[in-house]
């Protein structure tokens, strides 16, 4: 079977995938029936234009005083190939999800080699289904071209899109009549051909190769071969990336937090798409807002529940900002992604009943995000004797422990614990100290400091002495009993060797 490679030709990528209205929020003006242009940097000229500015006989190529003169309304944008190759890069994952062997061809197209895939779809026209249907959930112009060899495919992709020869003689035919100003040659040689009347293909292919190697030099003759095959094309096949990435430059300046939200909800978009396709979640994400003639301002936001929906990392991240004041106008965003788990390590348990809206790690991180990680603090138990010194609290900062965990849930070995900050407080203590294990008589609320007691009351048979760390410089014996006041409250009190007398908590 011959080979058949299609080429994918995307005319105006950023123009068409630049964040629109409903995802920047700009004033109440729709943009996108404006006349919008996407201007050269370097020759000042229109790269691309949008229907609006078509309408309008603006076409790219022509100088932006031209263009102004025919729109004196017109909005003009940067092209930005850095941004026009993330947005390829982003229809590349998602071809490569329908076709293994697949190179990119920047700035704007793809090639997609389809004979090792049409016996698993069935053939070319469900193929082709599969891959305009995934392309048709962005609002996105393309043409397509096949042919036997991958620079015979994007020539006809050009000049006769939509067409596609499945052998070698319906690919000798249909590039026959294809302007030569197409081919992947320098000007000077296109030049050269044009000034010797060949205007089309199919007479330069006619002349003998050795002709024209000694005519027009190597450069022609080896450019030939790879269009009819005899040589393999020189392609950058495409690895999908490693880590997610995504920048985002803003069409005008935002002041408040809250205008954030709306182009941070795109990124998230795209990163539950990123996410989705690969199967898996993440835990933290770093968002890098480009200021006005100041530096950059970078932000963290770290999920104890890895998650993958756009929808739960925008309810934390605007939690999050909420406290933020910006120090100077935004100009664009940066969304990165760390720290993966694969989805099944997150899998929910079948028989844990009904569950609440959050689970348990989903509340920690919303109150991180509301109140900081250092404000959201779990209790721990130290090993010391005195009780005032046995309980105390840690910040919740990482994933870690399973009591903290939901029924199922597996945890990356690489995943720091929550208790690694109450290892380094035991450090001071000596390591022949056990915990103290709670007994039935201890009380459920402990007072922060001990109160003297006041009052008469009621002592009830059970002694228990405490001795505290006398190696530590701090010796103190203690008696406790359980007591009732003459109100009906039951107490735990306790007496000094000084026989002084203090409540030290209360029973529930």
């Amino acid at each position: 079977m011959n080979t058949l490679w299609l080429y994918l030709y995307f005319p105006q990528l950023q123009l068409d995938l630049q964040p629109g209205p409903a995802q920047q929020e700009p004033p109440a003006a729709d943009a996108k029936a404006q006349p919008l242009v996407l201007l050269h940097s370097q020759e000042l000229r229109v790269h691309q234009a949008n229907t609006a500015a078509r309408q309008l006989g603006i076409r790219p190529g022509q100088t932006l005083a031209h263009a102004c003169a025919l729109c004196a309304t017109l909005q003009v944008l940067p092209w930005q190939p850095e941004l026009e190759q993330q947005l390829l890069d982003m229809l590349a994952l998602d071809c490569y999800q329908l076709c293994a062997d697949l190179a990119l061809a920047p700035p704007n197209a793809l090639w997609l080699r389809l004979d090792p895939m049409l016996q698993l779809y069935g053939g070319l026209p469900l193929f082709l289904a599969q891959l305009t249907g995934s392309l048709h959930k962005y609002p996105l112009q393309f043409h397509y071209g096949g042919a036997v060899t991958a620079e015979a495919a994007r020539l006809l992709c050009l000049h006769q899109p939509g067409h596609i020869a499945q052998s070698l003689s319906a690919q000798q035919l249909a590039l026959q009549q294809c302007p030569v100003t197409l081919l992947d040659l320098a000007p000077a040689l296109l030049q050269q051909l044009q000034r010797l009347g060949m205007q089309q293909l199919g007479p330069l292919l006619s002349l003998p190769p050795a002709e024209l190697s000694r005519r027009f030099g190597a450069e022609l003759s080896r450019y030939l071969q790879q269009l009819q095959g005899r040589l393999p094309p020189l392609l950058r096949y495409y690895q999908p990336p490693e880590q997610f990435s995504v920048t985002l430059e803003l069409l005008y300046q935002l002041e408040h937090h809250p205008q954030l939200l709306a182009p941070l909800r795109h990124l998230l978009q795209r990163l539950q798409h990123y996410l989705q396709r690969r199967d898996l979640l993440c835990y933290q994400l770093q968002l890098e807002l480009t200021l006005r003639d100041t530096p950059a301002l970078c932000l963290k936001l770290h999920s104890p529940q890895a998650e993958a929906r756009a929808e739960r990392w925008l309810e934390l991240w605007q939690l999050k900002l909420e406290a933020l004041k910006l120090p100077a106008p935004v100009l664009g965003l940066r969304l990165s992604a760390s720290q993966y788990c694969s989805r099944d390590q997150s899998s929910a348990d079948l028989y844990a009943g009904k569950q609440g809206q959050y689970s348990p790690l989903q509340l920690i991180g919303l109150l991180q995000a509301k109140l900081g990680a250092e404000q959201v603090r779990r209790p721990i138990q130290l090993p010391a004797f005195l009780p005032e010194v046995a309980g105390s609290s840690i910040a919740v900062q990482r994933l870690g422990n399973a009591d903290l965990l939901p029924s199922g849930l597996q945890v990356q070995q690489s995943a720091p614990a929550y208790g690694s900050e109450a290892r380094a407080d035991n450090s001071t203590l000596s390591s022949s100290v056990q915990s103290q294990q709670p007994t039935a008589h201890r009380p459920a609320f402990l007072f922060a400091t001990p109160e003297p007691l006041q009052q008469q009351v009621r002592l009830l048979p059970g002694l228990e002495r405490i001795q505290s760390q006398w190696w530590q410089g701090h010796n103190e014996a203690r008696d406790y009993l359980t007591a009732q006041s003459a109100d009906g409250r039951w107490l735990w009190v306790y007496r000094t060797d000084q026989q002084h007398w203090f409540v030290h908590g209360v029973f529930a």
